[in-house]
């Protein structure tokens, strides 16, 4: 086996462990919010909402751009080691304003646990600005299956803190010692398996890491307005009961996507990354996009059609039967996270491809689209918010497209063209689905177990669908399992 395919097999493995990494931290969050919703009153869950909503746009501030800066670093590693400590410097300063401003909302509030909530929280935002740098040290190491565990050991440790602090009493302030317990066990055991310290940072390194950075944190921050701008609109047209359901909704959603964006991300940085160092350039990567977006689609396409066809088990089993003005919602948003699946791989490909400036100026672009579609649907329902939300996302899909194909070689007439066996196969793994419908199969079960059944045999169904319709993925499948290591084949000759 040469060398290539080794590094071949290490990304698959990496990109797989991640993948399980964003469904456990998915299971972890969902396991800590249902003991949390029999222990908290809803004035607590207000309080917590409101002081993660503030320590969300610190810790944007505090960690975007330093991992992405060392993920695209192909010099010695000194300047990583610089970058690390300017994380850390970013980190403490961050954290240091919100344990100040922590202390002074907790003087003018009544609220006893607002204090050291917002505190807790602020001190996680240090902890977390580190292991976020060094998870990009993981990736730009090629060690993807290292950062996942990481990663699911910080999200076990979540779960153990803050279950045992809310069974014992702490209330509102267990979610927060919890995070904090997550923050720190990430940053520790991401500097002992990466092994690589920082290091006292020259101001040429602060200066270029900052020009780099600033354009990733904008974009961050841009993003974050536009979230809770549109919820703003949303409360301000339709009232608390509309927010509801579109938030919970939107929620459920937001767990597949993020299933879907982080290994998206984690190996679009990897595969081009490594695609630029090898052609010196983005030359290479069109290419690698015809092989990188169809696999991508392969995964994405049948998880949100299950979520579309089978959204009402999801509300049902989640929510409750009080929540069915949610289903509709959340199949129209299903159609919207499809759309917008590409675009986690954007950050990676435009960085790399050497035009980061371009990032604030289309991030404002998109929040600008995103809002005014939103704006112009609000006085329609939320029915007719989700669509717009639809709208924006293809919208925003063809400027990206544009973008990839101008500063990226990317022809996604091609890559659209390459994925055309997902139709087919698509068609095949929803016969189970409309048989469940027809037959009441799986019709005595829990909502949520008759989800994962359903959606297991679509899986069962695609998969063998896929690698038939698609000969080229089959043909890679059987020249590595035909492939022998080099060991055996020198057995062989000596024999």
């Amino acid at each position: 086996m040469t060398t290539a395919d080794k590094k071949e097999e290490s990304v698959l493995k990496g990109g797989l462990w991640t993948i399980v990494s964003k469904v456990f931290t998915q299971l972890t969050q969902f396991a800590i919010f249902m003991v949390a919703v029999r222990l908290m009153t809803p004035a607590e869950f207000g309080i917590f909402a409101l002081a993660a909503a503030v320590v969300v746009i610190l810790t944007q501030v505090s960690t975007a751009g330093w991992p992405e800066y060392i993920m695209q670093w192909h010099g010695k590693t000194a300047r990583i080691r610089e970058t690390l400590s300017v994380s850390m410097l970013c980190g403490f300063a961050i954290a240091a304003l919100g344990l100040v401003g922590g202390g002074a909302i907790g003087a003018v509030v009544s609220e006893p646990a607002a204090k050291p909530l917002i505190q807790i929280l602020s001190a996680s935002v240090f902890f977390t600005s580190i292991g976020a740098a060094y998870n990009g040290v993981l990736i730009w190491q090629n060690r993807l299956t290292a950062g996942a565990l990481l990663t699911l050991l910080a999200d076990f440790a979540n779960l153990i803190v803050a279950t045992w602090a809310l069974f014992h009493g702490y209330g509102v302030l267990a979610l927060a010692w919890g995070r904090l317990s997550s923050a720190l066990i990430w940053s520790v055991s991401g500097f002992v398996v990466s092994r690589m310290p920082p290091k006292f940072v020259r101001s040429e390194t602060l200066r270029e890491a900052a020009e780099f950075s600033w354009k990733i944190i904008l974009t961050r921050v841009v993003v974050n307005i536009r979230i809770y701008a549109a919820t703003l609109i949303i409360g301000g047209f339709l009232g608390a009961t509309s927010v509801g359901y579109f938030r919970a909704a939107q929620r459920i959603v937001a767990a597949f996507e993020e299933i879907v964006s982080e290994p998206t991300r984690v190996l679009s940085w990897n595969l081009f990354r490594r695609s630029r160092d090898n052609n010196r350039g983005p030359r290479g990567f069109g290419a690698l996009a015809l092989r990188f977006f169809p696999i991508l689609y392969y995964g994405v396409v049948p998880l949100f059609t299950g979520v579309f066809l089978m959204a009402d088990a999801l509300t049902t089993g989640i929510l409750g039967p009080d929540w069915d003005a949610a289903t509709p919602v959340l199949r129209i948003l299903a159609v919207a996270a499809l759309i917008r699946c590409s675009g986690h791989a954007s950050l990676a490909i435009i960085t790399l491809a050497g035009h980061v400036r371009l990032l604030p100026c289309l991030t404002a672009l998109y929040s600008v689209i995103a809002v005014g579609m939103v704006l112009a649907a609000a006085p329609l329902g939320i029915t007719a918010i989700a669509m717009a939300e639809v709208f924006a996302a293809a919208i925003v899909f063809v400027i990206n497209a544009f973008i990839m194909k101008r500063y990226a070689g990317i022809e996604w007439c091609s890559v659209l063209g390459k994925t055309w066996p997902v139709v087919p196969a698509l068609a095949i793994s929803c016969i189970p689905v409309f048989l469940a419908d027809e037959f009441s199969v799986f019709s005595g079960l829990h909502e949520l177990i008759r989800f994962v059944l359903t959606g297991f045999a679509m899986l069962v169904l695609f998969l063998p669908a896929i690698l038939v319709l698609d000969k080229s993925l089959w043909e890679t499948l059987r020249q590595r399992r035909s492939q022998k290591p080099p060991a055996e084949e020198s057995t062989e000759r000596s024999a």
